[in-house]
């Protein structure tokens, strides 16, 4: 080979090679678009992450709203008559037979859980059972977060079956249970009301 043939023959060499890594291989635009397309869906999922909490987190904000609003409307009935306006019994609603509006309540904007027994997203509870029929505030149930059983009455005795007396203690559960964004949910909120 002639210098001269060598010197033409490196040129293209060169050239060609040259030419050959202006553009990217196959390979290298397929790792890259799968790069892309990872990182693209990880923003996406971030997003949908980011929108479903905030929707979350409105859904608790409301049910924690609609338990202490609640609260407040069972402090603005008279003290001793807070059980009766707001138990099971509509017997003996303290403005006649099913004059209070009891232990249940809707919440606007809340979808009910499939198969809710009540139709109602929100429950008072109270510790009580039912005697022979009737349901009474009970001493001797068992709660720990109420710190049940208790002296209801102040008398100085637990005693099991029906309160004997009025209340000076009165604890209440409001707890409300709905289907939201992220499936079925709940929150229980509890108070103690004392006579003063």
């Amino acid at each position: 080979m002639t210098n001269s043939h060598h010197a033409r023959w490196a040129g293209r060499s060169v050239r060609a090679h040259g030419r050959a890594r202006a553009g990217f291989t196959v390979v290298e635009v397929t790792v890259m678009a799968t790069i892309l397309v990872v990182g693209v869906l990880g923003m996406v999922g971030a997003v949908i992450a980011g929108v479903r909490l905030v929707a979350v987190n409105r859904e608790m904000a409301v049910a924690h709203e609609a338990a202490r609003a609640v609260i407040e409307r069972m402090q603005d009935t008279p003290f001793a008559s807070v059980y009766a306006t707001f138990d099971a019994d509509p017997a003996d609603d303290p403005g006649g037979a099913g004059t209070a509006p009891g232990p249940r309540f809707s919440v606007p904007g809340m979808t009910l859980q499939a198969n809710d027994p009540d139709g109602f997203v929100g429950d008072i509870v109270f510790p009580d059972t039912a005697v022979g029929g009737v349901t009474a505030l009970n001493e001797s149930v068992v709660d720990a977060r109420w710190g049940m059983p208790r002296d209801l009455n102040g008398d100085g005795v637990i005693t099991a079956g029906a309160l004997p007396g009025a209340y000076m203690i009165l604890p209440v559960r409001v707890r409300l249970q709905w289907r939201g964004i992220g499936g079925n949910r709940s929150i229980e909120l509890d108070h103690v009301f004392i006579s003063h």
